[in-house]
């Protein structure tokens, strides 16, 4: 895999291309502003357990306003990658994206992966990919609130085999597992 940076310093866009365990290439690049549409669509072929996994509730659709936020990136505080669908590369398969904490070596990690397309090493890809994006912007942790029971996120985190704390959130179903990057 090309180790180039997804977003140069001039935001000059650059694909890469994955190739999955299972042998299918798919397509990664940084999200854009007019992927809102995009975001929604895959938020409505997702199962309503992979939603509550996500979202800690139910949510029937992805609301134009966070369909923006999630689509936003300034390519250092927060960024967000896609993966395409290779037989529709106008449609997403899945969202890794990082939120830096203010002036904070930390950021939030949140993922979402199509439900037919979990479990395939799609989220950990995007995850090692988005890893190289942060660590090159200064982060050092990235952490995540998780579900206790959201077995495919907790996973993509620990076949990282990185450093990991695992707290208590506030909410007793709810975990708090924060990650040291590699340097």
């Amino acid at each position: 895999m090309d180790k180039e940076p997804l977003h140069k310093q001039n935001n000059e866009e650059i694909e890469q291309t994955l190739a999955l365990p299972s042998g299918v290439a798919i397509s990664v690049r940084v999200v854009r502003q007019d992927d809102a549409s995009a975001l929604q669509r895959v938020h409505s072929r997702c199962s309503k357990r992979t939603i509550y996994l996500r979202f800690f509730g139910s949510l029937e659709e992805l609301p134009d306003r966070k369909a923006k936020s999630f689509a936003s990136t300034d390519g250092s505080n927060h960024l967000g990658l896609v993966a395409l669908d290779p037989d529709d590369p106008d449609e997403i398969i899945g969202i890794v994206r990082f939120d830096r904490e203010s002036d904070s070596e930390k950021a939030e990690y949140a993922a979402l992966v199509e439900d037919r397309w979990q479990d395939q090493g799609v989220g950990t890809a995007l995850t090692r990919i988005l890893i190289d994006e942060a660590r090159a912007k200064g982060i050092r942790f990235f952490f995540a609130l998780v579900k206790g029971d959201n077995k495919l996120m907790l996973n993509v985190l620990r076949h990282l085999n990185l450093p990991e704390q695992e707290h208590q959130d506030k909410e007793p179903a709810v975990k708090r597992i924060e990650v040291e990057l590699p340097s």
